[in-house]
């Protein structure tokens, strides 16, 4: 029986995966994104290089087209983690996984300068791209806000099928089927390659379609209204001084790397949400309903004059902002609260008194 030659379908999956990279790209510029779409663009055009280095194997020098590749695979993979964990308003840590990755590189490439194993290389690599595809499915079905419908789940269910066939290929070529050549002519090397142009294209657009349905959703819930950041600066600042968007991010990384908010993920991640979307310029989207259903997970029926945990957890992150504040955040540059009555924060200057500034609608973050 004829197999259609591996390198070819690496050929014909790095093309493909030019498609779902140029449309990502274009939403990105063109249309509001929400946090973590900027980083599942730049996933998915590297994991588009990698398949262009990978496809130069026995044509380019091996610190390109083994190193390099698989170097750049592992940052796509990264993330792509690290975009579905802010797209569900989840902290992203950053070390933890860029350790992995650090380690997973140092393996490759002791074991081709080393001792040349292929299999061992397949192995390490398919060991975290399959971890990062089983975490990403995980968190997009259990963590991702309710209610998001069929885009959500099926990007889900995609990254988890990813996970199971990247952590199959590493224990399939590492225990019964020992390799010398990345494209030998193998059934399993032709279905992986053909697998994995298919799951990028459908991720991809996975992820545009999450956007999408995000913005649907918010649009049924409220009219449009042109959206104002409030910025509060009070104090002897000068007229026209306002709280930047760099500035007030820097300020809820603070925030959030305090010792009180470190024990809450759920007061963690009402105050980045609720800050994200302000930014964003969707102040509208901070209704009692929205926040029960993304941040609490109460999903679509959740009914806030029969269910108060919105209004109960406000009041905590409320005390917890000003317990903050009281503590090590006394000296910090910029004070980020929450107004009683109110879920839209507001950000002002710690220098700042007795002036009252607005900040216009804020432009799309890139992440």
């Amino acid at each position: 029986m004829h197999l259609l030659d591996t390198r070819t379908i690496v050929i014909v999956a790095t093309f493909v995966a030019v498609v779902p990279t140029l449309v990502s790209v274009s939403v990105w510029y063109t249309r509001p994104t929400y946090p973590g779409f900027g980083r599942w663009t730049l996933g998915t055009f590297l994991g588009m290089l990698s398949l262009v280095f990978l496809s130069l194997r026995g044509a380019a020098p091996d610190w390109m087209s083994v190193v390099l590749a698989n170097m750049l695979a592992a940052s796509a993979a990264i993330l792509y983690f690290q975009g579905v964990r802010l797209f569900c308003g989840l902290r992203v840590y950053g070390w933890p996984e860029c350790l992995a990755g650090v380690l997973v590189i140092a393996a490759i490439v002791y074991f081709r300068y080393f001792i040349n194993n292929i299999d061992y290389r397949t192995f390490a690599l398919s060991l975290l791209m399959g971890s990062f595809g089983l975490a990403n499915g995980i968190t997009l079905l259990r963590a991702a806000p309710a209610g998001r419908g069929f885009s959500t789940v099926f990007t889900g269910i995609v990254f988890m099928l990813a996970g199971v066939v990247h952590l199959s290929r590493g224990i399939y070529a590492y225990t019964l089927m020992p390799a010398t050549d990345l494209f030998a002519p193998s059934a399993v090397n032709a279905a992986f390659f053909g697998a994995a142009s298919i799951g990028v294209v459908c991720w991809s657009f996975g992820f545009i379609l999450m956007t999408g349905e995000r913005h649907e959703t918010a649009s049924k819930e409220t009219s449009w209204e042109p959206p104002m950041v409030a910025v509060e600066s009070i104090g002897r600042a000068e007229v026209g001084k306002t709280v930047t968007e760099a500035e007030v991010r820097q300020q809820v990384q603070r925030i959030v790397m305090s010792e009180g908010f470190r024990r809450s993920a759920r007061m963690e991640r009402f105050l980045t949400l609720a800050v994200e979307r302000t930014l964003m310029g969707h102040p509208e989207d901070l209704k009692e309903y929205s926040l029960g259903r993304d941040v609490f997970n109460r999903g679509e029926q959740y009914d806030p004059r029969q269910d108060s945990i919105v209004r109960v957890e406000a009041q905590r992150l409320r005390r917890k902002l000003r317990e903050y504040y009281d503590s090590c955040g006394k000296n910090d540059p910029i004070i980020v609260e929450f107004h009683a009555g109110s879920y839209v924060p507001t950000f002002r200057h710690t220098s700042s008194n007795e002036m009252h500034l607005t900040m216009s609608k804020a432009a799309p973050g890139r992440y």
